[in-house]
C-alpha cells in the first residue's frame, strides 16, 4: 500500500491560478489571509520578496517557486522595506486585471510572476500536511523538483493552447514531490514524515491503509510490526500527534465521507467498508466525530449545501 499516494488522493489537492503579475518597482503587495488555501507564487523573470508576519523578508529569483501553507498573510516586495504595503483588493481596484494579466506600472517591467493557489478538501484534512512549514521556496536546481520546475517555467511563457490546464497539474505534482521527498530527509522534527520512515510506524500506517475495514486493535497492529502496545503508541504519539487506534478512526471517517459523497452504497455498506459492524455503531461514531449523521451529511452533499452549516 502507498501511504502517500493514498492520502494525496483523499486530499482532492486543486490548482488555479489568480494571474499573470507584470511588475515595476517599487512594489509591495500585501495578500490577506486564507487558511483554506496554499498559495504559490513563480518568479518567471526578475526578483522579488516575500515577507510573511513576524519573519524575516525571502529572496526570489528568476525560476524559484514559493509555496506558502495555509494562507497566511503575505507581503510580495520589490525590497525589503515593506513599511507601507497595499492590500491587494485596493491594487485591483486601480489595476483590474485585463487577460488574466496584472500589470502594475507603465514602464518596462522589473518582475513577472504567475500566481496561484492549491486548494484541498478541508473536510479531509490530513496531518501529513504539517511537514510543511510556514514557506517553501523551490529552486531550478532542486534534485527533486527541478524537472517539474523548468516545465512549469517553459509552460508559463510559453502561455499556448492548454497552458492553463498543464499548469495546474504541474503545480499539483511540485507539491507532491515535495511531500514525498519530506520523507526521505531527516529533518530531526516528529511528524507525518518522520512516521513514514519508521520501520514500526511505517507498517503500520500501510496495514492501517490497505486494510481500513479490518476490526484492527491495538494488540493486533502491535503484533503486526513486531512491537509492544506501549512502545508502538508512544512511538504514534511522538510521530503523528495521536495514537494508532484514533489514526485508524480519523481515516475511516475519511473513507466514509469518500464513499458518502462518490458512492450510492447503502449506508449498511458504508459502514461495512469503515470497519463498523452495525449502521449505529457507524452513526455514533461519525456524528462524534462530525456533530451530524452520515445520512445528513450526504443528504446536504447532494443537495450542495455544505456540511456544517445550519439547515
Amino acid at each position: 500500500m502507498d501511504v502517500l499516494s493514498d492520502i494525496c488522493a483523499s486530499l482532492r489537492l486543486k490548482a488555479e491560478l489568480y494571474f499573470h503579475a507584470v511588475l515595476h518597482s517599487p512594489f509591495a503587495l500585501c495578500l490577506p489571509h486564507d487558511e483554506r488555501l496554499i498559495r504559490f507564487h513563480c518568479v518567471l523573470e526578475g526578483a522579488c520578496y516575500i515577507t510573511l508576519p513576524g519573519e524575516e523578508p525571502t529572496r526570489l529569483e528568476t525560476g524559484d517557486l514559493v509555496l506558502v501553507p495555509e494562507g497566511k498573510t503575505q507581503v510580495l516586495s520589490s525590497s525589503t522595506d515593506i513599511s507601507n504595503p497595499v492590500a491587494l483588493g485596493d491594487v485591483l481596484q486601480t489595476y483590474p486585471i485585463v487577460d488574466g494579466v496584472l500589470s502594475i506600472g507603465n514602464t518596462e517591467c522589473d518582475t513577472r510572476l504567475l500566481c496561484g493557489y492549491l486548494r484541498f478538501d478541508q473536510r479531509n484534512a490530513h496531518p501529513v500536511l504539517s511537514v510543511l512549514p510556514d514557506v517553501v521556496v523551490l529552486h531550478a536546481s532542486d534534485p527533486h523538483c527541478g524537472s517539474a520546475l523548468g516545465l512549469l517555467f517553459s509552460e508559463a511563457k510559453l502561455a499556448d493552447h492548454g497552458a492553463s490546464f498543464v499548469l495546474h497539474r504541474i503545480v499539483e505534482i511540485i507539491l507532491v514531490q515535495f511531500l514525498r521527498n519530506a520523507v526521505t530527509v531527516d529533518t530531526g522534527k516528529h511528524s507525518f514524515s518522520a512516521a513514514l520512515r519508521d520501520p514500526k510506524l511505517a507498517p503500520c500506517l500501510q496495514a492501517i491503509h490497505a486494510d481500513p475495514h479490518r476490526n484492527w486493535t491495538l494488540d493486533m497492529l502491535a503484533t503486526h510490526v513486531g512491537t509492544s502496545r506501549s512502545g508502538l503508541s508512544e512511538r504514534f504519539n511522538k510521530a503523528i500527534g495521536m495514537g494508532p487506534i484514533s489514526y485508524l478512526t480519523q481515516w475511516r471517517m475519511i473513507k466514509a465521507k469518500e464513499l458518502l459523497e462518490r458512492s450510492d452504497l447503502a449506508m449498511a455498506e458504508i459502514a461495512e467498508q469503515c470497519g463498523y459492524t452495525s449502521v449505529p455503531a457507524f452513526t455514533r461514531r461519525f456524528s462524534a466525530c462530525y456533530g451530524t449523521s452520515p445520512g445528513l451529511w450526504r443528504k446536504r452533499l447532494r443537495s450542495k449545501i455544505q456540511p456544517g452549516t445550519n439547515v
